[in-house]
This record gives C-alpha cells, structure tokens and sequence, in this order.
C-alpha cells in the first residue's frame, strides 16, 4: 500500500469540532426566545465581553434583535409572546376569556393586538364563540 503525504483528514487542526460562538448564541435562541444576556452567556458558556462582541456583529447583521433587554432572533414577535403569555395566564385564572381581558393584560388597544391574538387563540387551540354580542375564546376540556 502506498503513503500519501500529510496528515490524515481527522486529525487535521481545520476540522471543526464544535459550534462558533455565533452559531452557539443562535442555537440558544432556537431554543428559546427571548432570553437576557446572562441566559444566553449561561448557557452558552461565553463570557460577557466576548458576548458584547459578537451580538454587536449579529444585530447590525439584523440576525439578532434586542428589545427591553431581551435577546431574539430576527423574526421573533415580541407583541405575540406577551399576548400568549396573557392568554395562559387568562386561561388558569378564567373559563371564559373576553378580548376586553386579553387588551387589560397586554396594555394594547383590540385592533392592535386583534389579528395576532386570533392566531394565538388558533394556536393554543381555544375555542372561539360569541357570549351575545361578544367575542369569548373558551378552553377545551
């Protein structure tokens, strides 16, 4: 058999064996959003400079965003977080839930929140039905 110069492909220092600190503050994300920096520095092991460092290249590349502190990916919404925060916390305490309860939660008039509450409700699997006149998203048994 015949020797090939070099080293063999595995033991070469460019293979990669673990995520880039980019790709490890994404990947925390993913997991969960949105998180603060010492979350985000706990779980990925990075220090608080080098964090500073790289979400400063991550939010001028608009792949990051930071809102009241709190660390997300470009395309989370922080407006359908709070209201499906609101709609759990509605759904423990309350049978039936009115939008009047979800814009007292949320702090947001009804036509600001309206089509992304529906998508929640949708997305919690609320039932929606009218109490009169009135709109009242139900849980299911």
């Amino acid at each position: 058999m015949e020797k090939t110069p070099g080293r063999p492909i595995e033991s070469s220092p460019f293979r990669k064996t673990q995520l880039s600190l980019d790709a490890k503050i994404m990947a925390a994300l993913i997991k969960l959003q949105p998180q603060t920096k010492e979350e985000i520095c706990a779980k990925t092991e990075i220090s608080d400079r080098t964090f500073y460092r790289i979400i400063a290249v991550l939010e001028k590349q608009k792949i990051i965003k930071c809102q009241d502190r709190l660390y997300s990916l470009w395309d989370f919404d922080f407006l359908e977080k709070k209201i499906e925060d609101a709609l759990s916390k509605l759904i423990r305490e309350c049978a039936m839930i009115y939008p009047d309860y979800v814009v007292n939660e949320v702090g947001k008039p009804w036509p600001e929140i309206q089509a992304a509450t529906y998508k929640i409700v949708k997305k919690l699997r609320l039932t929606i039905t009218k109490a009169g006149n009135q709109t009242v998203f139900l849980k299911i048994n």
